[in-house]
């Protein structure tokens, strides 16, 4: 589920921003990025690391119309008894079109196109499966999940010195292969429906801003029939941005509740016969975010930027389990750079440690690395 959120992530940018005016200066961005775990005993897994070589591209094609490409090659590993998990490849691209209509209306078209290979064996599928747990943060859970076409419009106003804006998004996706081991099985993902309200104000040197977003999944089929209705998910995010010193600090939080869902699952006899089906209850998940973003001047105009967030994670499923639930903090920053002449770039460094709860109430230790070099070019 992690994926469906990435997806929306570009078209449901905050909807406040559209009064900026877009700038006509084509950009490149790339870099890498990694990103691993090492777990104690109990979890079914002993370490865990995503590799990426993102590659993201905006061209403004006139003042009000842009366009923006997205994709990367990917590489997850999964460590467990001794042996070493692999999946790696392209991932999907994203392609978006982005025009703005008014200086306070924005309408977007988006598709995800399947560069991607979205057909696994058992091994990759554990990786996959492994690298989707939302508390770890892996940036893509996913290689491929098929065409998609995201449409969203986002308008905004001011009102009493507060910026007022609303935004709504739709998706759909076609169905695909999942499963090398069962090639005539036929996986659809439901579509998405998303709104989110935001607003802003600025006090003296500081802004604070705001937002909620509601998201609705239709079923995800499999052979043309329902097995799994992922539950709504509400969003709540709050930022206060204010200068200090030489830079700008700032402090954010979000909620992310997602609520039961629904699990179609086959009754099988002990001759491997299929008796009929039943509808299992997913867990409700509950995301709580909260960081810190600053700026502190090093000397020799070189600034870093130290970054320090929190998250905690409850789970509970229908049957009073709450194998999931976990707590990470993480601590780093990054110092951009200037290099090359006017190319930027950003080498950046996080510790993480935390733990997550195994099927026995057990809380599992974990401690985590992530390095990424971002640079951008600007034409």
């Amino acid at each position: 589920m992690i994926a469906r959120a990435a997806r929306f992530a570009g078209a449901m940018s905050l909807v406040l921003a559209i009064s900026q005016p877009l700038h006509a200066q084509y950009s490149i961005g790339t870099g890498v990025d990694y990103l691993g775990y090492t777990f104690d005993a109990g979890l079914g897994a002993d370490a865990a690391q995503l590799f990426m070589v993102p590659v993201a591209v905006r061209l403004p094609v006139t003042n009000a119309l842009t366009l923006d490409f997205f994709s990367a090659w990917a590489e997850g590993r999964v460590e467990r008894d001794n042996t070493t998990l692999t999946l790696s490849g392209p991932i999907d691209t994203s392609v978006k079109a982005s025009y703005q209509a008014t200086p306070w209306a924005m309408i977007s078209l988006g598709a995800n196109v399947p560069t991607g290979d979205p057909t696994h064996d058992s091994e990759e599928a554990i990786v996959a499966s492994v690298l989707s747990t939302d508390l770890l943060g892996f940036r893509e859970a996913t290689w491929g999940t098929g065409f998609a076409f995201t449409s969203s419009v986002a308008t905004a106003t001011s009102a009493g010195g507060f910026g007022l804006g609303v935004a709504a998004a739709y998706s759909v996706r076609s169905e695909f292969e999942p499963s090398a081991d069962d090639t005539s099985l036929k996986y659809e993902p439901g579509s998405e429906a998303r709104v989110r309200v935001g607003l802003d104000r600025n006090f003296g040197n500081s802004t604070f801003t705001a937002g909620a977003s509601f998201i609705n999944y239709s079923d995800d089929k499999a052979n043309g029939t329902n097995l799994f209705k992922a539950g709504n998910r509400l969003r709540f995010d709050a930022t206060y941005a204010f200068r200090a010193g030489a830079g700008v600090w700032t402090l954010y939080a979000a909620d992310l509740i997602r609520e039961n869902g629904d699990l179609t699952l086959d009754i099988v006899d002990d001759l491997g016969q299929t008796l009929g089906d039943t509808i299992v209850t997913t867990a409700k998940q509950n995301l709580i975010v909260g960081g810190i973003i600053g700026s502190v001047g090093l000397g020799g105009g070189f600034v870093f930027r130290p970054h320090v967030d929190y998250k905690y994670q409850s789970r509970d499923e229908a049957n009073g389990s709450d194998a999931g639930t976990g707590w990470m903090l993480a601590a780093g920053g990054d110092i951009p750079l200037r290099i090359f002449g006017g190319y930027e770039f950003f080498p950046k460094a996080r510790v993480f440690i935390g733990s997550i709860r195994d099927a026995l109430g057990e809380d599992i230790s974990l401690l985590g690395l992530e390095f990424k070099g971002t640079m951008r070019l600007n034409f």
